[in-house]
């Protein structure tokens, strides 16, 4: 488990803490970074513990709860 992981954790969980958003049990952080050059890149961190395929529904089922209203949004839907 790398430290950057264990970090992540310890980080997420005091975050959400101190805003009453409850307890941490897993996450998964996508992130685009820069590079000392400028150069742009995509990070995909989990907490420590997280099966790839675990991850990847996190991922998928954040992408379905965002794109209905993000959707409704640009299409001027009320619902």
């Amino acid at each position: 488990m790398s430290e950057v992981m264990l970090d992540l954790e310890e980080a997420l969980a005091e975050v959400l803490a101190v805003h009453d958003r409850g307890m941490l049990a897993r996450a998964v952080v996508v992130a685009e970074v820069l590079d000392g050059d400028g150069e742009r890149s995509l990070s995909v961190l989990t907490t420590p513990g997280v099966p790839e395929w675990d991850a990847l529904g996190l991922c998928r089922y954040a992408v379905l709860s965002i794109e209905g209203p993000a959707a409704a949004f640009f299409t001027g839907d009320d619902e």
